[in-house]
Order: C-alpha cells, then sequence, then structure tokens
C-alpha cells in the first residue's frame, strides 16, 4: 500500500478486504474462523485446518506487511476470528495494535489465548543494535515495551522454522476445537514429514552455492542465506525498514568494489515507488550480479498454497540464478 498513489490507498484497502473475505467462502457454522496476519500464516493454517476451518488474511501476498494503515474496514473479519495468527516478532508492530484496540474480539489481543505467536520455538536471528538504531521500527517496539525481545520477523524463510510453526497452528487448532484434534494431528504430522525430507532435498542443491557472495536489499533473505552459508555481502537498506538514499547506494558501490557479487536479492513486494529498482538494476549491471526476485509468500491468486510447493519455487529460482556465472 506504500506503493500507491494517496487517493487510491482506501480503495485498494477496500478491494483487498473484500477479496480476502471471498476466498475460502461457503462457511459452515460449525468452522472455525482463523485469520492470519498475512496470507502465508493463513495459508499455512488451511493446510492443517483443511475442510474443517476457513481462513482468512489481512496483507496479501503481494503486499509488505511492515507498511498497512489501520483501517477499520478489516474489524468485522477480526471480531468474528476463533483464532488470531500473528508473526511474533512482531512484524505487525506499527498498525495490528491500532486494530486490536478498536476491535470487540477480546479473545485475539496480544497474550490471550487465541492470539497465536507462530514464532514460539523457531530459531530466531537477532537484530545488531546497528541494525535498529534510529528506526521508527525500534521506536514503535520500544514503545511496546518489546525493544529486547524482539527478533528478525523473516523467520518463515527459514523452511526449518514452517516446522514449529505448523505445530504452533495444530496446537491452537486442538485447543479450541478438541474434538477434531486427531485429524489437525495427522494433517501436521503429514505436512511436517513432507517438509523435513524436502529440507533434506533443498540443502543439497544449494550445497555448490555455499560462500557464495550475494546482496540483499531487505534482511528478509539472512535466514535462508545463514541457513546455506551465502555470505550477504551488505544490505541496501542502511537499517531495518530504513530506505536508502543515493548516497547509500554510491557508498555501497564503493564498499563492494572489487569483490565478486553473485546476487542481489529482493522480494515482490519491494517495487517502486518505495524501492528504487534502477538504482538496483545499475548496481546488479555494475558488479556483473544475478537481479533476483522472489516471493516471500504463500499466494493464492499464483496457485502456491501449499508450503512445499512455495519454497520449492523459491529453491528452483535461486539456484538456477546462482548457477549462472
Amino acid at each position: 500500500m506504500i506503493y500507491l498513489d494517496k487517493c487510491f490507498k482506501k480503495f485498494v484497502l477496500y478491494s483487498t478486504l473484500f477479496l480476502s473475505l471471498a476466498i475460502f467462502t461457503g462457511t459452515s457454522e460449525a468452522k472455525l474462523l482463523v485469520v492470519g496476519t498475512t496470507e502465508h500464516e493463513a495459508l499455512l493454517a488451511k493446510q492443517v485446518g483443511g475442510d474443517l476451518i476457513d481462513v482468512r488474511w489481512i496483507v496479501g501476498a503481494d503486499e509488505d506487511a511492515h507498511f498497512v494503515e489501520p483501517n477499520k474496514t478489516f474489524l468485522p473479519i477480526l471480531n468474528k476470528a476463533d483464532l488470531l495468527l500473528v508473526n511474533g516478532q512482531d512484524i505487525e508492530a506499527g498498525w495490528l495494535g491500532f486494530l486490536l484496540a478498536d476491535g470487540r474480539n477480546e479473545k485475539i489481543n496480544r497474550d490471550q489465548e487465541h492470539y497465536i505467536n507462530l514464532s514460539e520455538d523457531a530459531t530466531i536471528l537477532p537484530y545488531t543494535a546497528e541494525e535498529l538504531r534510529q528506526t521508527k521500527f525500534y521506536t514503535v517496539i520500544l514503545g511496546m515495551g518489546l525493544g529486547k525481545t524482539v527478533g528478525n520477523h523473516h523467520y518463515w524463510l527459514d523452511p526449518a522454522n514452517e516446522i514449529p510453526m505448523i505445530q504452533n497452528i495444530k496446537k491452537a487448532l486442538s485447543s479450541v476445537d478438541p474434538g477434531n484434534s486427531k485429524t489437525y494431528e495427522s494433517n501436521a504430522q503429514g505436512l511436517m514429514s513432507r517438509l523435513e525430507e524436502k529440507i533434506k532435498e533443498w540443502d543439497a542443491k544449494m550445497v555448490p552455492f555455499k560462500g557464495k557472495k550475494i546482496i540483499s536489499y531487505h534482511r528478509d533473505w539472512t535466514y535462508l542465506a545463514q541457513r546455506h552459508g551465502l555470505e550477504i555481502v551488505s544490505y541496501i537498506e542502511p537499517r531495518e525498514m530504513t530506505r536508502p538514499t543515493q548516497a547509500d547506494y554510491t557508498g555501497l558501490a564503493n564498499r563492494i568494489k572489487g569483490k565478486e557479487v553473485s546476487a542481489i536479492l529482493l522480494t515482490e513486494t519491494q517495487r517502486p515507488p518505495y524501492v528504487n529498482v534502477d538504482s538496483i538494476r545499475d548496481l546488479a549491471v555494475k558488479f556483473h550480479s544475478k537481479l533476483i526476485i522472489l516471493p516471500d509468500s504463500m499466494s493464492e491468486s499464483e496457485k502456491r498454497t501449499d508450503v512445499v510447493v512455495y519454497f520449492d519455487h523459491v529453491y528452483e529460482e535461486l539456484s538456477k540464478a546462482l548457477s549462472h556465472p
């Protein structure tokens, strides 16, 4: 939404809500309503809950979860939610609290039983002090009393972290719907088994690229890079969620001069006007690097509603790009 003209913001917000409400329709009264702050979380829950649940989300796969206006058009669905799935490392810090404060569903408020922290038991990488220094994100989380507890909130981009996320969803569903706990357990176990087998395959696929140097625009691909031994020599954003200036681009070019950078990574949501893609393309040309634009979410519209299919796509695109000199 940050990328759109101001006059279209409300239109897009309303459209997004109505499209989200249209997905997985035909709700019966017996079904649980599970709301994810992001489409990725909601679609993961759908794989565990199957036909026993309906899912909705606030932030679609084509949107940046950092930048959402806390518009009251989201309140009707939140007020009906049986469970609210949240990132847990406060990617939603700038807007979710405002929505919940305006809502009437106390059971999904922060730290309540039906407010589900999907990062529990996930491996979380810390931000450095410099990455957060004088950033709006850090100001917000300090104001919420979270400054010492929040890590890098892009943890779902390590496929191994999907395992505890699935477990957290299974526990939550079983807690509010114990009569169907065996189904949730079976679905979760089947999905985790598939993931564990595929993780072995993906890890093997990435072995040839260990040690390759890359640049990431944002600190989102940190988890994947660390998992596979890719060296992030620099981020384009000077600090978390801080838009780089032309001086930052120039400084980056000087710092990286002489280093062999294989690729520059962007996500599909990082686009103009917030992200200066032309400057990034210029960097890629300057460094003889491949510019890789990857999705950071499952997507109903792109027919990637299975977490294994999603990561298959990510690894296929990444390995293909890194294979080229």
